[in-house]
């Protein structure tokens, strides 16, 4: 059975959306059919009309319909389409969008989460779901792909430039994933799939489940649409880590001599994450032509995405004062040395968990009283929710044990250890707490969009609408009181027997050189509560600390052990976003070509308020047995904070399409746009995060920060030069103000200093505090180059033969990947290369697709040191393939990173080690029948 798609223009006018309410337009409605005149009705919340209806199925009816996208666009787009309804090309929208020119991925856990255009992270891409803003999960703007099963998508456009009917908050781009509609493929519709996941690395199988059901009733004026997929992964992840390097003085030890102002690492971890992921997805759309002239839609999706995880991990924090025979390379970097008695293995029991739900629901409705005249109205509201507060685990059993440490070989960084790492008789109680945050986010927009045609020569189009945006997210701090976390930190009394497993994972790091242990010590963290919770360890403690007996046990009595509670340090930031536009749309011509283009502009008023609460920081006072960490009381009420600002923004933009001959098109773009704060850098407080002798850390927000401002100039060339065959050329430049950077600087805390420690003479303790800052301005030049040939030429069977290759060049005035030199730079800039081999013919699909994205900054301040973080290049190839057993049945394979590329990070510089993460390979196996 052939599916039938309509083949619709892509116009200027974007995303038409509200700015009245359900209820408004209701009483609207009631009065439309009386006026209402035949005209062809538009798709909910799309601008474009159908025009024909043709016959599209399979890959190369997926990339025909993507090039008519990108063809027949005024302003710069990239579009994805599904292979079919209930099929998109690959089983995560984010490992296709990575597929177009210019666009990368960062993974989680395997999958793509998060995506960067043209050198541009996450935050700054703005999202939409059929044209809305959707909200996420994440502290920041970046929304996680990874929530979305991408059988649920039926569409993806990427628009590079802006145009001033498109939504502001997209420097970078603007993403608009469509779900499908009834109205699309009229008639009764079902799909069913079901798939095995194999995961090579936790070697384990799991299902994945999908079904659709669409139809339209009554002559084609009501469809109904729903949906629902079920997909789960047992991953597992392998790490090897260093969390980070600081300034300070090492040595000292033995007799040792002390060497000033190097970077020492902080510690070295290593640990396997074994992760349950569970993606449960449902939608529903309802739509109605009541006449020929107006469309409504009524559409929702529910999104319950969790990630269980239990990260078993061996760890060596190293103190400065107490090593010997240190090695420095070149910058002054500790790259090898000895630890004394006091240093310490730790085995630490933690989770990374991820309990997400979304929620989206919106109105939209269509009117075209004649074919003059389009008005858009549309109402959503959506909202995520990261209900992670008090449901990640951090507990920690150790002893000690002398380390040698050695980077300077080629592989991964060596630890020895003089007693070695798997005595179940040595652990030591230290640490422990419940801890997490629950994130919230609700956004409310309304948007209304009117489009006037003309019949003047070169004025075709009179567009304008508004807009009203209010998104408020908040944070709740949820974990043990800080006056428990350390109730036995000093390894002071040895843990129970048995506590402590021996945990070997199968080939841990297999393919990273390094002599690090590959098996240690393990424990299960609620039996490890349910001993430090017991009177028989407290009295142990405060025996073998000094205390009196039962000081250790009246404290954790106090604190309900070490049961997560609501922590006097959450915030709020609420955002309110009011704008209006107005286009014109021309066209002419020039030298007998013809031109078309639309000049607008775009008015935008915000409005910004931060509040919460904050504990004071009180004393720092010794850990007994402990010399490497003080104690940190706060003070047991919080101080309310606050912050606010507003700002405003004039958005002008430029497209103009030069259609060179039938065959080739040339494009130039110029505009302004802007890309605000993310919400939680608007925060009003200040977070203590190492209080350590010689390093003191904290880091807070800033309620006065301003947006991003872009000045956007393109230019590119694109010929059609065969059916679904292309070669284009594009070339941009971006000029940021106001650039946001994390940075670190010293700031002065008053404490009571009731120890009388003398490096805090005077009541003062000096924290190295990373804030975002307003710093400057950035330039951002490009290239991008794409290519795709169809060997139809060929005798069969390689007339079925197809390849599409691409690649991006970026570069900025900041600085580049390897540039550590630079004040700033910007996050995510790198080059990128994609090449996919495609293969359609008869019954047989397969697509062999091959990702390559170069070195690039991943983070511009680790918290720390305060140094920035950099991503090494690496590519990775996937596979799929499919056969058709009959029209209806087809079965499918995949294989997702077929050759175990791994994620690598470094500190700075190349030499500071950061982080080796393998995830390895993936396989599923199923079958897909539509009806």
């Amino acid at each position: 059975m052939k599916a039938t798609f309509a083949r619709s223009r892509v116009s200027v006018s974007v995303r038409r959306r509200a700015l009245a309410s359900c209820a408004t337009f209701a009483m609207m409605a009631l009065a439309v059919p009386a006026a209402a005149q035949t005209a062809a009705a538009d798709q909910a919340g799309d601008a474009p009309a159908q025009e024909t209806e043709i016959v599209v199925t399979g890959l190369r009816a997926s990339l025909n319909r993507s090039i008519d996208v990108k063809r027949d666009a005024s302003s710069i787009v990239d579009s994805i389409a599904s292979e079919d309804l209930g099929k998109f090309p690959d089983t995560n929208v984010a490992e296709s969008l990575q597929r177009i020119t210019g666009v990368s991925v960062d993974r989680s856990g395997g999958e793509g989460r998060f995506v960067t255009v043209r050198g541009f992270g996450p935050q700054f891409n703005q999202l939409l779901l059929n044209g809305r803003t959707l909200a996420t999960e994440n502290p920041g703007r970046q929304f996680s792909f990874d929530l979305l099963p991408a059988d649920l998508i039926s569409g993806a456009d990427v628009y590079k430039t802006a145009n001033a009917n498109l939504q502001d908050g997209g420097i970078g781009s603007t993403i608009n994933l469509k779900t499908p509609r009834p109205f699309d493929t009229p008639g009764q519709r079902v799909i069913l799939s079901a798939k095995g996941n194999y995961e090579s690395l936790a070697d384990k199988f799991t299902p994945d489940l999908f079904g659709l059901y669409s139809n339209t009733f009554l002559d084609g004026r009501l469809g109904v649409l729903v949906s629902a997929s079920y997909e789960q992964r047992k991953a597992r992840i392998d790490t090897a880590v260093v969390d980070g390097y600081y300034k300070t003085s090492v040595g000292g030890a033995n007799g040792t001599p002390v060497l000033n102002n190097v970077n020492m690492p902080q510690d070295y971890n290593q640990y396997s994450d074994s992760e349950d992921r569970k993606r449960r997805t449902f939608t529903a759309t309802i739509q109605a032509r009541p006449t020929d002239t107006l469309t409504m839609t009524l559409d929702g999706i529910y999104n319950k995405f969790t990630v269980q995880s239990v990260a078993n991990q061996v760890g060596h924090f190293y103190s400065p004062a107490n090593i010997s025979n240190v090695k420095l390379d070149s910058n002054r970097t500790v790259v090898a040395f000895d630890q004394d008695a006091t240093g310490h293995t730790d085995y630490v029991a933690r989770t990374f968990n991820r309990p997400t739900e979304l929620k989206s629901v919106g109105f939209n409705t269509v009117w075209k009283p004649n074919t003059m005249v389009d008005v858009a109205f549309d109402s959503s509201y959506s909202e995520a929710r990261n209900n992670n507060g008090g449901n990640e685990i951090f507990a920690v059993i150790g002893f000690n044990n002398p380390i040698k440490f050695d980077s300077t070989g080629s592989g991964l960084p060596s630890i020895t250890a003089t007693n070695g790492f798997t005595n179940p008789n040595v652990g030591r109680a230290h640490f422990a707490t419940r801890q997490g945050s629950n994130y919230g986010e609700t956004v409310y927009e309304n948007r209304l969009d009117v489009t006037l045609r003309t019949d003047y020569e070169h004025l075709t189009a009179v567009r304008f609408g508004a807009i009203y945006t209010d998104r408020t997210k908040d944070n709740q701090l949820v974990q043990s009181s800080s006056d428990t976390w350390c109730s036995y930190c000093g390894y002071s009394i040895p843990v129970a027997s048995g506590i402590l497993q021996p945990f070997t994972p199968s080939n841990f790091l297999s393919g990273a050189g390094g002599n690090f242990p590959r098996a240690w010590l393990s424990f299960n963290p609620e039996t490890y509560f349910s001993f430090l919770e017991s009177k028989a360890a407290a009295d142990a403690q405060d025996r073998a600390t000094g205390q009196p007996v039962g000081t250790t046990y009246a404290q954790i009595q106090k604190t309900n052990g070490f049961a997560a509670t609501v922590q006097p340090s959450s915030y709020r930031v609420h955002e309110k976003v009011a704008g209006a536009y107005a286009q014109i749309d021309f066209k002419g011509e020039i030298g007998g070509m013809k031109l078309t283009g639309a000049l607008g502009a775009r008015y935008v008023h915000t409005e910004l308020q931060s509040t919460g609460v904050n504990q004071v920081l009180l004393d720092l006072l010794p850990t007994p047995n402990d010399p490497t960490l003080y104690k940190a009381p706060l003070s047991a009420t919080a101080v309310p904070v606050s912050g606010k600002t507003s700002y405003d923004n004039f958005l002008p933009s430029l497209n103009v399409k030069l259609d060179l001959s039938r065959d080739m098109v040339a494009r130039f773009a110029a505009s302004q746009t802007v890309t605000r704060p993310n919400l939680t850098d608007l925060a009003p407080q200040l977070t203590y995060t190492v209080t350590r002798p010689g390093n003191l850390q904290a880091s807070g927000g800033n309620p006065a920060l301003k947006p991003y401002k872009s000045t956007n100039l393109d230019l590119s060339y694109e010929w059609y030069y065969q059916n679904a065959g292309f070669f284009t050329v594009g070339a941009f430049y971006k000029r940021l103000d106001d650039f946001i950077v994390t940075s670190v600087g010293n700031e002065t805390i008053s404490i009571a200093n009731a120890a009388n420690l003398p490096e805090f003479a005077g009541g003062k303790a000096t924290f190295a505090v990373s804030r975002p800052r307003n710093v400057g301005a950035a330039t951002v030049y490009g290239l991008e180059v794409g290519f795709q040939h169809n060997f139809s030429y060929l005798p069969a069977p390689l007339d079925g033969l197809g390849v599409t290759l691409n690649a991006t060049f970026v570069k900025s005035s900041t600085g580049d990947s390897t540039d550590n030199s630079a004040s700033f730079a910007l996050v995510g800039l790198g080059n990128s290369q994609n090449a996919v081999l495609f293969y359609e013919k008869g019954p047989i699909q397969f697509r062999a697709a091959y990702n390559h994205r170069d070195g690039f900054l991943s983070t511009q301040s680790n918290s720390v040191g305060g140094n920035p973080v950099y991503t090494r290049g690496a590519g990775q190839v996937d596979l799929q393939a499919s056969y058709a057993v009959t029209k209806s049945v087809s079965l499918v394979a995949e294989a997702i990173n077929v050759t175990n590329a791994v994620v690598q990070t470094y500190d700075g510089t190349v030499n500071k080690f950061l982080s080796y993460t393998e995830t390895g390979p993936r396989y599923a196996f199923g079958v897909r029948a539509r009806f």
